[in-house]
């Protein structure tokens, strides 16, 4: 999954993380697939209990999947193609005047 590393739905990303997670037990556990991504970056899934925590991210359209393959990658597909059709943060195509 791939967040934003600057600009506003950045900044609403990590104040969503936070709010979920602080304070939880969080569990997390490496792709038996991929070690790291093409950047170094390793490719973690998240787990509140039994919730994986990265799927709502992308349901939101604060992530997006990153290219490659990855076990989970269908799953993170489907879940992104919906925050797409519902027009969800980073899908989000209207504009609003300042």
């Amino acid at each position: 999954m791939s967040v934003p590393e600057s600009g506003p739905i950045h900044t609403k990303a990590v104040r969503y993380t936070k709010s979920q997670v602080d304070h939880q037990i969080v569990t997390v556990v490496s792709d038996p697939q991929v070690n790291t991504t093409d950047d170094g970056h390793m490719h973690p899934y998240v787990y509140i209990g039994n919730f994986m925590f990265n799927t709502d991210l992308v349901c939101i359209g604060y992530a997006r999947v990153p290219d490659g393959q990855f076990s989970k990658r269908q799953e993170f597909m489907r879940k992104q193609q919906q925050a797409k059709q519902r027009g969800y943060g980073r899908w989000n195509t209207t504009t609003t005047a300042a």
